[in-house]
């Protein structure tokens, strides 16, 4: 007599969270991922809060910020995604800023998409190996210990513009409608926030690995201080 067969566990049923701005792309995903048993939910949909967000970040740099961090504080336990037009150092480093655990194109073939989130939920980062080597670097080089959980206040946000821009506290403070003393004051957070050692640093920071997230420039001129 046999013995008897071991009993397969079930695969689990992971919870993918679906956010897309085209229906055909969200209606093609849904049924790959489906078949590829993910239980997919688009906003809005009642149910258990997601494991993995996929996010659409092809967008404008601001709605790309408010989009990714409106997700995190609304599923802060979620593994967030980023699709973005092109998988480089200056759209890759933005969304790992913001905490995104897996970046990969537009385009990605739907097999990669299943194996970054297989990784993602393994523990792993999801991005090209040169450019995740550059982030490394740039950590090791700056001190950004932590720096997928790094977050910069609005104000910071718009002092980092300026920096990016190269021009003077008095003219950040005169754009912003504030005093000198008070942009010194944003600059000397953002170095000990991004572990940088001088302003000339904190430029190179920016330009390196800020430019896709600086603010465009209706908001700049919609919002305050």
């Amino acid at each position: 007599m046999n013995p008897p067969s071991p009993i397969k566990p079930t695969p689990r049923i992971v919870r993918v969270l679906l956010v897309d701005p085209d229906p055909w792309r969200t209606e093609s995903l849904s049924a790959f991922l489906g078949r590829e048993r993910y239980l997919v939910q688009i906003p809005g949909e009642d149910g258990a809060d997601p494991e993995v967000i996929l996010v659409n970040l092809c967008e404008r740099a601001g709605d790309m910020r408010v989009r990714a961090e409106a997700l995190r504080a609304q599923y802060p336990a979620a593994r967030l995604c980023a699709f973005v037009r092109e998988v480089e150092t200056h759209t890759v480093f933005p969304c790992l800023l913001l905490g995104a655990k897996g970046v990969f194109a537009f385009d990605a073939k739907p097999r990669e998409i299943t194996a970054a989130i297989e990784a993602i939920l393994a523990g792993s980062i999801w991005a090209p190996r040169p450019v995740l080597s550059q982030w490394v670097e740039r950590i090791s080089t700056l001190g950004l210990t932590g720096a997928t959980e790094q977050t910069f206040t609005r104000s910071e946000q718009k002092v980092l513009e300026g920096i990016r821009e190269e021009i003077s506290n008095k003219e950040i403070a005169g754009r912003l409608g504030v005093t000198e003393a008070t942009v010194k004051f944003h600059v000397g957070k953002l170095l000990k926030k991004t572990g940088t050692k001088d302003r000339r640093d904190l430029a190179r920071f920016v330009r390196e690995t800020m430019r896709s997230f600086a603010p465009p420039a209706d908001a700049r001129r919609a919002t305050g201080p």
